[in-house]
């Protein structure tokens, strides 16, 4: 006998479409990561930098998801969001500070996208990360001057 999806309540069982989500939005970092990996490590084989790539993505994103941890599509796309934009910060700020002799060596690129994905994941996963959430949110609500949320 069906259950009618409409009388359940609580959380829906995740899906294969929430797995594809979750490796699409979580897993292009460490697909970035496996592929300068691939990059700085000279070993030929018979498959490319990209490949190599999205297998490492794939094997951390369902290792993780066997593991129990399985982020909600919108926590996805926050980390998504923000490890790309702390990426770009990084790069920002490593190319003028610490990496001005032109261009990045792999393993700088290595060590900005692994940090990059660590701050993200702290910022987006934990709960440390979420009370900086919200302390920043209502530094722009001050500075912005609007009302704070009311929780009904």
């Amino acid at each position: 006998m069906r259950r009618d999806s409409s009388s359940t309540t609580g959380k829906r069982s995740p899906s294969f479409v929430h797995l594809l989500f979750v490796w699409f939005l979580v897993g292009s970092s460490f697909s970035s990561l496996g592929w300068s990996v691939a990059d700085a490590v000279p070993v030929a084989g018979p498959v490319s930098s990209m490949e190599a790539g999205l297998l490492f993505a794939t094997v951390v994103v369902v290792g993780l998801w066997l593991a129990g941890f399985r982020p909600s599509i919108s926590t996805s796309a926050g980390y998504f969001i923000a490890e790309t934009g702390l990426h770009y910060l990084l790069i920002l700020g490593g190319g003028l500070l610490l990496f001005s002799g032109g261009a990045r060596s792999p393993w700088q690129e290595i060590l900005l996208r692994s940090l990059s994905i660590a701050l993200a994941a702290a910022l987006v996963f934990t709960d440390s990360g979420r009370r900086l959430r919200g302390l920043a949110r209502g530094l722009a609500r001050k500075l912005v001057k609007t009302p704070p949320e009311q929780h009904q």
